[in-house]
């Protein structure tokens, strides 16, 4: 598959919780950890409901969003008690178990591999897409001003409408690199 392609499939299976739990860093992370762990969670029971004979699509497709949505709720309620969550990050953190993203890796035709590089890629797109939203929007990096911090914060990173301009901007940045790539590692031997 085409990398830009693959950049946008990410950013559209995990778009929820791309512009809700960006708002800052530690909210990300809890959301990777979250999202992680109910897609290693759906790969697990999905393995098992394929060696029942008798499981249709929608018996095996309702089981493996209910155990996504239950590790999710489970885990966000741990990460609540352990991690400082901004306004309602909570709920985008309980939504991390059932968004696209963490039932690519079932879906029919989709390589372990092809899963595991869409993973990587939305991982690194949650962390810079917050990273960016804190610091612009808080001046901020994990709660804490970075030494010599010069930055004024812009409530507008922090809404909505900034995360989605904020994630534009970084898929932006990740297509630009992999066209760079593309053509730097074009050598012309076949003109």
């Amino acid at each position: 598959m085409d990398n830009a392609l693959r950049i946008e499939r990410v950013v559209l299976l995990g778009l929820v919780t791309l512009v809700g739990a960006t708002g800052d860093l530690m909210t990300a992370i809890a959301a990777l950890v979250v999202s992680a762990a109910a897609g290693i969670a759906v790969c697990g029971v999905n393995w098992l409901i394929r060696r029942v004979p008798t499981a249709s699509k929608p018996i095996r497709w309702g089981v493996l969003i209910a155990v996504g949505f239950g590790i999710s709720w489970a885990i966000a309620a741990i990460a609540s008690y352990t991690v400082p969550l901004r306004g309602n990050a909570l709920l985008f953190l309980r939504l991390a178990g059932v968004m696209p993203i963490v039932y690519y890796a079932v879906a029919d035709g989709v390589t372990m591999r092809e899963s595991l590089v869409c993973w990587v890629e939305f991982g690194a797109l949650l962390i810079a897409t917050a990273a960016v939203r804190e610091f612009f929007g808080r001046g901020t990096l994990f709660g804490y001003l970075p030494a010599g911090s010069f930055t004024i914060p812009a409530g507008f990173f922090g809404s909505t409408v900034g995360a989605f301009l904020v994630l534009a901007t970084v898929v932006l940045g990740a297509r630009l690199l992999t066209s760079r790539t593309k053509t730097s590692g074009d050598t012309g031997g076949d003109r």
